[in-house]
């Protein structure tokens, strides 16, 4: 299952102290000559492709950045301590856990924050004054929430066949497995078009009526629909975990809008796939047609309806400008 939240304690590195120091003269002057201590490095949180994922992170769940080094005599200033670099997948959200105020959400790649800020270095006697140690860094509890970055999501039922359209339109490395969840956690696919143009797509665990009580996968997962831009709602002819096509989808809907009302906000069209092994395929249109909702019949198997669909799904994602 992929780990989509976890938390971490982040901290600062202290700064280095500095240096109470005389140059002994000749005529028994003493002349300080002790040296500032260096800044503590800080904690810094970058997106990248290469981020390993949040099991990874959850292996280590205290990072601490350099400190600086001490001031030295003779003038000789503390090198700065090293920044801590910490590359996350970018979609990743970071949030103070004590009272889960954004801190950034970082959507592209090399796009980073500072989320603990190393001590100032310790001030040396050099000129007459004090020598001090250095600051502590900062220390922060952090949430870290990873949604993924896609333009469509499609979420349905156990057996809807979503794998075999995530396959057909984008090749994506799916095992078309001919049983209830096989999707075991989100899987992504790229269909690119005319030359640069793409189209990201995922496709969700499946949901049903049980799901609300933690039955199959549950529904934590819906949360990456927070990015989509737009939902395919899919069932199939065969209404093994419906009583109808129609009941499958207004299912569908009401799991998603109750897990998060905002998603009522996001563009969707409704799918019904197998259309080859439907026995009343008139009566199935007549039911959409009747509930106003944007619907494709289609066939994963035969190829039929399935060019309708990805045309519309071209045209809402271009008309967004994020093709």
């Amino acid at each position: 299952m992929l780990i989509d939240k976890i938390h971490l304690t982040v901290q600062g590195g202290r700064g280095g102290k500095g240096c109470e120091s005389y140059n002994h003269r000749k005529d028994h002057k003493r002349v300080p000559n002790g040296a500032d201590g260096g800044g503590g490095g800080s904690v810094i949180f970058r997106a990248s492709h290469n981020a390993p994922g949040f099991d990874r992170l959850k292996l280590k769940q205290h990072l601490e950045a350099d400190s600086g080094e001490h001031g030295s005599s003779d003038n000789k200033r503390g090198s700065q301590g090293k920044d801590l670099i910490v590359l996350v997948p970018i979609g990743t959200s970071i949030y103070r856990r004590e009272n889960h105020l954004a801190i950034r959400d970082l959507q592209r790649e090399g796009e980073e924050v500072i989320v603990a800020r190393g001590g100032r270095g310790g001030s040396g006697n050099i000129g007459d004054k004090t020598a001090t140690p250095g600051e502590e860094g900062e220390r922060i509890e952090v949430e870290l929430e990873f949604r993924i970055l896609a333009d469509v999501f499609l979420v349905g039922l156990p057996g809807s066949g979503k794998s075999s359209l995530l396959h057909r339109l984008t090749r994506a490395p799916v095992e078309g497995k001919d049983y209830p969840f096989a999707t075991r956690s989100p899987v992504i696919g790229v269909y690119s078009y005319d030359d640069y143009k793409q189209i990201n797509f995922c496709e969700l665990p499946s949901i049903f009526e049980g799901s609300t009580d933690g039955r199959g996968l549950g529904t934590d997962f819906l949360r990456h629909l927070a990015r989509a831009k737009l939902i395919i709602f899919m069932v199939d002819t065969t209404a093994k975990f419906s009583a109808t096509e129609i009941e499958g989808l207004n299912a569908l809907r009401r799991i998603v809008y109750e897990h998060d009302p905002v998603f009522r906000q996001i563009p969707n069209a409704a799918v019904v796939n197998k259309i080859d092994l439907g026995k009343d395929i008139g009566k199935v249109q007549e039911d959409l047609q009747g509930s106003g909702q944007i619907y494709f019949l289609i066939s994963v198997k035969t190829g039929e309806g399935v060019e309708s669909l990805l045309k519309f799904i071209q045209e809402r994602i271009e008309e967004k400008g994020h093709a």
